[in-house]
């Protein structure tokens, strides 16, 4: 299994009933009906509705907010594929065992900051490190160390990818933002017209090696990347095993030890005793900020020594992480 950018540690869920009120909140607002309706008759009524259409019944947001209403359709507890115990499953080995590739990106945020700076809103780089934190790195570490834990073969990356044709912003540079590694993926780049550059030998030089990473792991999930060009360590937290993935826009494994970024996660599933695992972020807080972030203030002391994070206004959470298939590459 390979994720990219998202783990459900980070996301959080969405209840039954809170995604029931979404659900016919839109329904009503578009004519289809409410809760006490036929659901069958609902149903029917809502596939006669353009996207336009339904996009436009979501209850407005404030300005900047993280998710928008978006974030009332993320992935929805049902005890069957999404779970409301994930604490309690890591801590008993009950998850699929499947050898994991799990990362993100160096700068998160920077998808998210150009959002929010559209909708005239600007938040502290205090408040995007934090979110980077608790949404991602955190949550990616988190999700590495209970795969670990299990005896499951694991690798981590952080990519770090900066390229002219894929730059949102330049002062601030928006660096390695959120999904900025998909193009490199799968071979889609931008096209160099409208002023937008061609893309640089080292980005397709890294998009090939990239790729070639992904397919060693998709058809041999247990021994493709430890073979691969060289080799790729699994993970252990305790060694250089994190993969940084076109530092300083080289081709090629970058090692460094997790600690590196996960100096300021909280530990909520330690392994082997270190101390890098996931911010405080829990499914329920995380979702219920993000509606409100825009007004929120923030206290965050980050400390640098490993041990927590304290953030005292917000928490934040996203819904637009990517799983990519195994197959996708094959």
């Amino acid at each position: 299994m390979i994720q990219e950018s998202g783990t459900i540690n980070g996301f959080g869920t969405v209840t039954k009933s809170e995604a029931n009120d979404a659900w016919f909140n839109i329904t009503s607002s578009v004519g289809c009906g409410d809760a006490s309706s036929n659901s069958t008759d609902v149903l029917a009524c809502m596939r006669t509705k353009t996207a336009a259409q339904i996009l436009n019944a979501i209850p407005p947001t404030p300005p900047g907010s993280i998710t928008g209403g978006l974030s009332d359709f993320g992935p929805t507890v049902d005890n069957i594929t999404v779970f409301s115990d994930y604490d309690a499953r890591s801590a008993a080995g009950n998850f699929i065992k499947v050898p994991l590739l799990t990362g993100n990106c160096d700068y998160e945020a920077g998808l998210f900051a150009t959002d929010a700076a559209l909708a005239n809103v600007t938040y502290s780089a205090v408040f995007w490190t934090v979110f980077d934190l608790s949404v991602f790195t955190c949550p990616a570490s988190e999700r590495a160390n209970i795969s670990i834990a299990a005896g499951v073969p694991t690798w981590r990356y952080r990519y770090f990818g900066d390229f002219p044709n894929l730059r949102l912003t330049s002062v601030p540079d928006s660096g390695a933002w959120h999904s900025s590694e998909l193009p490199l993926v799968f071979g889609n780049y931008p096209n160099a017209t409208g002023g937008v550059p061609a893309s640089t030998a080292a980005e397709l030089s890294i998009g090939d090696y990239m790729r070639g990473a992904w397919a060693a792991f998709a058809k041999d999930p247990v021994n493709g990347l430890t073979s691969y060009q060289g080799g790729w360590p699994m993970y252990n937290p305790a060694g250089n095993t994190l993969i940084r993935l076109a530092y300083n826009n080289v081709t090629g494994t970058n090692l460094a030890m997790p600690i590196l970024y996960d100096g300021a996660c909280h530990t909520t599933f330690a392994y082997n005793g270190t101390s890098n695992s996931t911010a405080s972020a829990t499914a329920s807080s995380t979702r219920a900020a993000t509606s409100s972030s825009s007004s929120a203030t923030s206290t965050t002391s980050v400390q640098s020594n490993g041990s927590r994070i304290s953030s005292g206004g917000f928490m934040l959470v996203a819904v637009f992480g990517l799983v990519v298939p195994l197959l996708m590459v094959l």
